[in-house]
């Protein structure tokens, strides 16, 4: 048997879809050795990569630039594949292994605790919600809701939001985690609840990275300072720019939209549906894409059983498609590359002045 059963409630089916795959294969929902084999390339890369800087690059600034690439580039993958996961607790039964591997967001210099607050609270209950889901919510730059503040410098977001995503890096690693810790925009979800001296906590975890991704390079390599510090943010910008587009196009787009700021989810049901509304899952069947990714391409799965890892969810979207299907239900799916397109579409969109009414 491949699929639930017709006569029960929604989510009900996709889980006994879900919960069948794991009893016929005789498998847990956690990670298995082809993720392990995974998540060591994924924690060696960024590793090479700054040997090959501290090492190797002395004497040429394309060194450097590649060993920053490859650890940059590295510890983002890293993140996505192995700590996101982690965080979910969907790594392994031992829970102490999860919280030790989710611990890799502060070592790239992202505060592990506000971004489970802002990613399981905030935009896992409340996808695309506008003003409850944190991950799109209004700000200065980018208008991505036509429930959101219409500014007159929107009409060119769609021309500079690519080069605004390349500071993404920047923003995340510098400034986000003050920025959610005083804005109150996570007060809802716990911030002020974090342990005390969480801001000291915070700032010497900013310093210890600066001091390993920075200042050892600069006093070790024989070049100028500002070289390093260019060639550092440059390759930061590449690879944090890059994922980006691949976090927004599942939601930010005309066919996820939720414009209902007031959206009352009642049960079970009805955030199901309302999950199938709001993400779109892109070249599902793309094994390399969800091998670098970290299965977000297969982005609807993930949001209806975040505590299965990653590993599994070519198959268990297959099965998805089928239980759907079943049902007379529509799944969402485009292109890699369409769906990009539709992302920066829906941004060209939203940089019209809304109609008035």
């Amino acid at each position: 048997m491949t699929h639930a059963e017709h006569n029960v409630p929604l989510y009900k089916a996709l889980k006994q879809c879900v919960t069948l795959y794991f009893e016929e294969k005789n498998i847990s929902r956690f990670a298995n050795r082809l993720f392990w084999v995974k998540a060591v390339f994924y924690f060696l890369l960024p590793v090479a990569g700054y040997c090959l800087l501290l090492i190797y690059a002395e004497n040429s600034l394309l060194l450097v630039f590649t060993g920053y690439l490859a650890a940059n580039a590295g510890s983002t993958l890293l993140v996505v594949n192995v700590a996101h996961d982690a965080s979910h607790q969907c790594l392994s039964k031992n829970k102490q292994l999860n919280h030790l591997l989710a611990f890799v967001w502060n070592v790239m210099g992202i505060s592990a605790v506000q971004w489970e607050m802002q990613h399981h609270r905030s935009h896992h209950n409340h996808t695309g919600i506008p003003h409850r889901d944190v991950d799109i919510d209004e700000n200065f730059w980018i208008r991505y809701n036509p429930t959101h503040r219409y500014r007159s410098y929107f009409r060119y977001q769609h021309l500079y939001a690519p080069f605004l995503y390349l500071l993404f890096g920047v923003f995340v690693v510098f400034v986000k985690d003050f920025v959610m810790l005083y804005s109150g925009k996570l007060k809802p979800f716990g911030v002020d609840k974090v342990p005390r001296y969480f801001l000291w906590r915070l700032m010497l975890m900013k310093l210890v990275y600066l001091f390993i991704v920075l200042i050892i390079p600069i006093m070790v390599l024989p070049f100028a300072w500002w070289q390093v510090l260019l060639l550092y943010f440059l390759t930061l910008s590449i690879s944090s720019g890059s994922m980006l587009v691949v976090l927004v196009i599942p939601h930010i787009n005309k066919y996820a939209v939720t414009t209902e700021e007031e959206l009352v989810i009642h049960n079970q049901d009805e955030w199901t549906l309302h999950q199938l509304h709001s993400n779109i899952d892109s070249s599902a069947s793309s094994k390399w894409l969800s091998w670098l990714f970290g299965g977000l391409n297969t982005h609807l799965i993930h949001h209806l059983f975040p505590h299965v890892c990653h590993i599994h969810y070519p198959v268990l979207t297959k099965r998805l498609q089928q239980t759907l299907a079943e049902r007379g239900l529509a799944y969402k799916h485009r292109s890699f590359l369409t769906a990009v397109a539709d992302h920066f579409s829906f941004l060209k969109q939203m940089s019209r002045p809304p109609s008035p009414v």
